[in-house]
């Protein structure tokens, strides 16, 4: 429980919405706080324009050795390779336990709309290697197959025996689907409540996660924050919506694990909330497009979450890394020749590019010290509670996502934190992937890479608005 203690007293800290003594900042010293680098990074994402360097972010992502220009070049480098991958039979094959139940809280129902209910795939297509019969956990008696190992930061369900069901990745992909009000956020205010920073009071402002942004968790309706015309508004309108307007600011003393696990969180919640803007339903003209009110409600408001979905893909790519030998030598056979082709062709290629990255992220740094040990335990605790929390989602597509995600990021973590670099080579004998955890991990880099590719398609969409409104202008003095 200390890590849960101590993360509640940094997420006490973090939140100084009443008491800015808890940042030994006085009342005056609070009032009179400048704009926030948050806020200022936010401003520069938004008005950098394709191919110009207008007000371009600079420096480096926290708590890497990275900066932001290196993390958006690299992910040009792997976004082709990871987009190809991806849509392999191998890597859109999943099997996911999506009827498990929720252990935390009563559910108040599913989500029957027609977005949020995932297709199974014929299981006749799927590769009789990875099949096999249902175990029944009660022919164990008192010995139950455990869900996790001490390894493995999340639930980790084995294809090869247990409850599940077999899905497509592609054909149910990650976006907007209705799913909406309190039940829509009760899974990330349980997240980052009970797990993370206790920030779930803000949470009440802007749907969360999977939800419409119409509907806030009080059930009133919301609408889209639409962005200033006038580039000289955009910050003072930044500053309103943000975190910072409210005392909400990370102190420089969090622990490093702390402050690791907070970005690993707020990264994976902006990410998800990033798809859904991206992939926006517009009821009007029945499309899926883009929608940039809704990009600046769920991310301009919380500016900390951007920076962090540069995080999350600086410590993915850190861990394929280090598995890069383990991930050139996984058996990728599938039966379907043009696909096997395609992944011995594509793997090389993706590790290629990540290697030239260079050292992104020191796992090294954390958990060490006499009470490093203690603190790993406590880590894998909270987030393989987090990967359960996942269960506890109404939206079956929701909950394929968030229990994908979580699993690929936990997959990330076991790779870092729970092997040596030596593991890696040689027989890899003392490793325990399963093949759903290697499925996991690059589709969830391939996540964290749309959501940085939509990031450039929002500067762009914000672009054209300045431009066109600049262009009114004009025209307007020369009549």
């Amino acid at each position: 429980m200390r890590i849960a203690v101590l993360v509640a007293a940094a997420g006490t800290a973090y939140i100084a919405r009443d008491s800015p003594h808890v940042l030994g900042l006085s009342s005056r010293q609070e009032a009179a706080k400048q704009p926030s680098q948050n806020i200022g990074f936010m401003a520069q994402v938004l008005q950098k324009s394709r191919g110009q360097n207008i007000c371009k972010p600079e420096g480096f992502v926290r708590d890497t050795y990275s900066d932001f220009d290196s993390v958006e070049a690299l992910n040009h480098r792997v976004s082709g390779p990871l987009d190809s991958l991806v849509h392999t039979k191998f890597f859109r094959t999943l099997k996911v336990d999506l009827y498990k139940p929720c252990r935390f809280w009563r559910t108040e129902g599913s989500c029957f709309q027609r977005d949020c209910i995932v297709q199974p795939l014929d299981t006749s297509n799927v590769p009789s290697a990875w099949c096999a019969q249902t175990v029944d956990q009660n022919s164990f008696g008192p010995f139950l197959r455990p869900e996790y190992s001490d390894k493995d930061f999340s639930v980790v369900n084995d294809e090869t025996y247990g409850d599940g069901i077999w899905i497509d990745l592609v054909e149910n992909p990650e976006r907007f689907t209705g799913y909406a009000g309190a039940g829509a956020n009760a899974v990330w205010m349980s997240i980052y409540q009970d797990n993370c920073f206790s920030v779930a009071p803000y949470l009440q402002d802007t749907a969360g996660g999977w939800g419409s942004q119409l509907v806030n968790v009080d059930g009133k309706t919301m609408p889209f924050v639409q962005p200033p015309h006038k580039r000289r508004e955009l910050m003072p309108f930044l500053e309103s919506l943000a975190e910072e307007e409210r005392g909400v600011t990370l102190p420089a003393d969090v622990p490093h694990e702390y402050r690791v696990f907070y970005r690993i969180v707020s990264g994976l919640h902006a990410s998800v909330s990033t798809h859904i803007c991206a992939e926006y339903f517009n009821s009007t003209s029945n499309m899926w497009e883009p929608n940039l009110g809704c990009f600046i409600s769920r991310i301009g408001a919380f500016p900390d979450r951007l920076q962090n979905m540069y995080f999350n893909f600086v410590l993915l790519t850190r861990a394929i890394q280090k598995m890069a030998p383990y991930i050139a030598a996984y058996d990728y056979t599938t039966g379907v020749a043009r696909d096997d082709r395609m992944v011995q062709k594509l793997v090389p290629r993706l590790l290629k590019s990540v290697k030239r990255a260079g050292l992104m992220f020191d796992d090294s740094e954390l958990f060490l010290g006499p009470s490093g040990p203690a603190l790993k335990a406590e880590f894998k605790d909270s987030f393989r509670n987090i990967s359960q929390i996942m269960d506890c989602t109404g939206c079956e597509k929701c909950r394929l996502w968030g229990k994908t995600q979580t699993l690929g990021i936990a997959t990330a973590l076991k790779a870092l934190f729970s092997y040596p670099e030596r593991a890696f080579r040689g027989r890899f004998t003392s490793l325990d992937f399963k093949r759903n955890e290697i499925v996991a991990l690059i589709t969830t880099y391939f996540q964290f890479s749309r959501s940085l590719d939509a990031i450039e398609l929002f500067r762009g969409m914000y672009q054209d608005i300045v431009i066109d409104w600049r262009a009114s202008q004009a025209l307007a003095s020369e009549t």
